[in-house]
């Protein structure tokens, strides 16, 4: 924060634990409003990453911040690693042992593919659908790789006497896109990560933006979004019917924190 930047109201409540799909997920769940939504952030992410955004939806919603298997506290899940239906259903299956029949999704970044693919899943569940910052229907330039390529590098981190070869590599790849802890991750968590790279199903996405999802969905962007270019998201809001589209012309990717009250205020008015 720069001497100038005001000082932003953040949430950062307790981490529960549950038990779904056998492995343990860890969450946050904060507010009693009966309008519930789901957070699902990207990759890197972790529960963190709606700590802004946190304080203006609770004046109107309860919302239930997710650690994806493998970020966060959560363990890892091979199958929730490698792809978005299992994710979705990681989050269907926390609303169940919550006993919530009805609720939002709110993604971010890669987070808005799972958001996309769950609303898909369970049509008569979600009642908004909220993209922010999000990957879309193709490769966005913050994840250019193809599949095969992140497996690769993820194996190659796990590998005794090669990975210190390739940990200073994928530690500037990451500073240079601005991640954070890039020096401070081990070989075994940049793995971990890269392999939930591999998530990224396009014809999966494609599928999924074509199926009956929310009325009410948003989609979120900034025009200086440093990983996902504002063609991107355009094209996402521009496949789903009646999707609106809300546009910044700054916030960068992180856009849910240095927008927080404004993007709140338009899922109010959904």
């Amino acid at each position: 924060m720069t001497p100038t930047e005001p000082r932003l109201p953040k949430s950062d409540p307790p981490l529960r634990d549950a038990r779904v799909a056998g492995s343990r997920l860890t969450f946050t769940d904060e507010g009693h409003s009966k309008e519930v939504f789901f957070a699902i952030h990207g990759v890197p992410g972790s529960v963190r990453d709606f700590r802004y955004l946190s304080p203006p939806l609770l004046t109107f919603a309860r919302l239930i911040r997710v650690d994806l298997p493998g970020s966060g506290g959560s363990e890892p899940r091979r199958a929730a690693l490698r792809s978005f239906e299992a994710r979705a259903e990681t989050i269907l299956g926390l609303a169940d042992l919550l006993e919530i029949r009805k609720f939002g999704v709110i993604g971010h970044s890669m987070g808005a593919g799972t958001a996309l693919v769950t609303a898909s899943m369970a049509p008569e569940r979600v009642s908004h659908l909220v993209l922010i910052a999000p990957m879309g229907l193709r490769p966005h330039k913050g994840l250019s790789r193809s599949r095969a390529s992140f497996m690769r590098i993820a194996f190659l981190l796990k590998v005794p006497g090669v990975r210190h070869l390739v940990l200073p590599r994928v530690r500037d790849h990451y500073r240079r896109r601005r991640f954070p802890r890039a020096d401070e991750m081990t070989a075994a968590e940049y793995a971990t990560q890269f392999e939930s790279f591999t998530a990224a199903d396009y014809p999966l996405l494609n599928r999924a933006a074509r199926k009956p999802l929310p009325k009410k969905t948003l989609v979120v962007f900034a025009a200086d979004d440093h990983l996902v270019e504002p063609q991107i998201p355009t094209e996402l809001a521009e496949a789903i019917p009646g999707a609106r589209a809300l546009r910044f012309d700054d916030g960068g990717h992180s856009i849910q924190k240095h927008k927080a009250a404004e993007i709140a205020r338009a899922i109010r008015e959904l």
